[in-house]
Order: structure tokens, then C-alpha cells, then sequence
């Protein structure tokens, strides 16, 4: 599923799915890996945190060791790993088996793990934090000299990774976040910003080149949303669990989507917040037809998305149906008199 916007190529990550069933765990991600290599997905992201049931690093071998060119999308909080252990993953990983790793840094897990790791640090620390960690994972990556640095939250001297890696590995840095603190962190690391969906598509990336939500599209509009309901129905534990979970939680983007949530549904347009809503997905989703979704994911790379975080279902059908609008979007990209723009 290559795809590209003039020289540039647009690079797709499916995520990890997310369960505590322990008999479905591995065998689900085993199944999402595959499927993302069968159908041209660049990677996979693998999540990190206190109910994580199996280390994304762990994950991230695996998927390499059983893939011939999948790229991790590995999660990354300084909660759990010194800069140094980072580095040394990421170049383990080229040295071994020559694939590139990417980066998805992140300083969000729900209040209740911070308290248990005695994590006292405010919002905005966790993001000056998060720069000085990814400037010394940064450093170490770029020469085998060795590396010092003095910050408020983290110091080396004289700290060295042997044996480097090929420019060609080199990570890409995503930086996770929609308040301020996350945008500036990111400009100043010269890392992609990575963004929910907003209602408004292209209109409301905010400096993002990177975008992150879920798909559920089929030939006509009636059959993609009778499948999306289908795969998402209206469940009220699930709406109470989500209530009480933001009683847990200080993230910015998490907040406006619930507001968003609240609202009346934007079904019309595609964007649909229901599986959110429902607490079965941490994202919003669009819904239609593979015409409406490729025109909306040709829209967002037309405004500067260069990576789409996909949730899809853990089932090979959903693989297919959103391989055929990403085949109709690179379709319209290269055809510039009927892309969004000329409208």
C-alpha cells in the first residue's frame, strides 16, 4: 500500500490492539502484525504502560523477527526506561536485523499509575521532561562520541553507545499531544506531531503531520455505516467506565473529545465518536464510503499528514475494505484536477 504525494512518501502505522483478555492478548497483536505486513502498512504501534501485558519492546522484536520489513512504532515514556536503555533498544534492533524503528514519545498514563510510580511531575513538567529524555536518546544515536548533558531532569557525562547506526535507521520521533506544552516540545525537538482527528479533517490539524484515528468504510454509505454499528454498538457500561476513567486522567486531548463526544453526532460528515463514547477506542473514527474516505484521507495528506495511526479490528475483512480507500486517495493525489484542493 505505497503511497506517495510527489516525492514524499505517506506512511501508514496500524495500532496494537488493546485488551486484558490474557488468552487474546499476544495472539491478537501476532494477528494485526501480520495483516499490517500483508496489506503494505509501514509498522505497528505498540503501546506502553502499567496495563500493558507484555513489554512493547518485547513486542517490537517479535514483530521485526517474524516480519520482512515491518517497522515498530514503539511507545515511549520516561516513566518506564532511562534514555540510554532507548537508545540502546533502537540500535540493537538495526544492528541485528537492519530495520528501522520509529518513536512515539509520550507523557500521558491515567493519574492512578503516576501516583503508584510516585510520579509527582505537573503536566508541563512531563513534557520539558520528555525533551531532555529524547535529546539524550537523540545524541546517542547521532555519534559514537561520547555524549554529556546536564538538564533539570536528566544528566550524563561522558556517556557513550557503541557501535552507531545507519543514517538510514535513524528514528523518526513522533511527539504525542494537543495542549501547548506538547506542540512546543515538539517544534523544539523537530519531531512530528502527532493529533486526533479532528471534526473539521484538513482544517483542523494544528501544525500535525501526523494523525491518528479509526476507519470503517465498505462501497456504498449504508453498508459502512450498518458495519460500523455492527462492530460498534451503544454499550452504557462501556459510556459509565468512560465517565469514571476521566475522573483519571489530566490529558488535553482526551478532555476535548469527551466535550466533543457530548455533542450532537457530526455522523453526517463521517466523523463518528461513538466507539470513544463507548470506551472501545481512543480515538475518533470516519465512516462512509471508500469515495468519501479516500477523499478525506487524500484532503489530510493535500494538508500536510505525512503518517496515519490507524485503529482497524482485529479481523482481516476491515485490512482489505480500508486498503481499497487508500487505493482511491493515492488515486486522487495523483491526479491533481480531482484532488480536494481543486475544489
Amino acid at each position: 500500500m505505497e503511497i506517495k504525494f510527489g516525492d514524499k512518501p505517506i506512511r501508514t502505522f496500524t495500532i496494537s490492539p488493546r485488551t486484558l483478555d490474557v488468552s487474546e492478548y499476544w495472539g491478537n497483536i501476532e494477528k494485526v502484525v501480520q495483516w499490517s505486513e500483508k496489506y503494505g502498512h509501514t509498522g505497528v504501534l505498540l503501546f506502553e504502560g502499567n496495563d500493558t501485558l507484555i513489554s512493547p519492546w518485547i513486542a517490537a522484536h517479535e514483530a521485526v523477527v517474524t516480519t520482512k520489513r515491518i517497522s515498530p512504532l514503539v511507545a515511549v515514556n520516561p516513566l518506564y526506561m532511562h534514555p540510554f536503555s532507548v537508545a540502546k533498544m533502537v540500535s540493537s534492533i538495526a544492528l541485528l536485523h537492519g530495520r528501522k524503528v520509529f518513536l512515539n514519545m509520550i507523557t500521558g498514563t491515567a493519574l492512578n499509575y503516576l501516583q503508584a510510580l510516585s510520579d509527582k511531575a505537573g503536566h508541563n513538567d512531563r513534557y520539558e521532561r520528555l525533551r531532555e529524555y529524547t535529546v539524550i536518546i537523540r545524541k546517542l544515536l547521532e555519534s559514537t562520541r561520547p555524549v554529556t548533558f546536564q538538564g533539570r531532569y536528566y544528566q550524563v557525562e561522558n556517556l557513550v553507545l557503541p557501535p552507531g547506526i545507519p543514517e538510514e535507521l535513524f528514528p523518526e520521533f513522533l511527539v504525542s499531544g494537543q495542549s501547548d506544552s506538547a506542540r512546543k516540545v515538539c517544534r523544539e525537538l523537530g519531531g512530528i506531531g502527532l493529533q486526533m482527528l479532528q471534526p473539521g479533517f484538513a482544517e483542523g490539524l494544528d501544525e500535525a503531520r501526523a494523525i491518528h484515528f479509526g476507519i470503517v468504510t465498505r462501497d456504498t454509505e449504508a453498508e459502512a455505516w450498518s458495519a460500523a454499528e455492527a462492530l460498534f454498538p451503544e454499550d452504557e457500561e462501556g459510556q459509565a467506565i468512560l465517565e469514571y476513567s476521566m475522573q483519571n486522567t489530566d490529558s488535553v486531548w482526551k478532555r476535548r473529545m469527551m466535550l466533543a463526544a457530548d455533542e450532537p453526532d457530526r455522523s453526517a460528515s463521517g466523523y463518528w465518536l461513538a466507539p470513544f463514547r463507548n470506551f472501545k477506542a481512543d480515538c475518533p473514527y470516519i465512516v462512509g464510503s471508500y469515495d468519501l474516505v479516500g477523499e478525506v484521507l487524500a484532503s489530510l495528506v493535500i494538508g500536510g499528514i505525512e503518517m496515519f495511526v490507524l485503529n482497524i479490528s482485529v479481523d482481516e475483512e476491515e485490512f482489505v475494505h480500508i486498503q481499497r480507500a487508500f487505493k482511491l486517495a493515492m488515486e486522487r493525489l495523483q491526479s491533481p484536477c480531482e484532488a480536494p484542493s481543486c475544489s
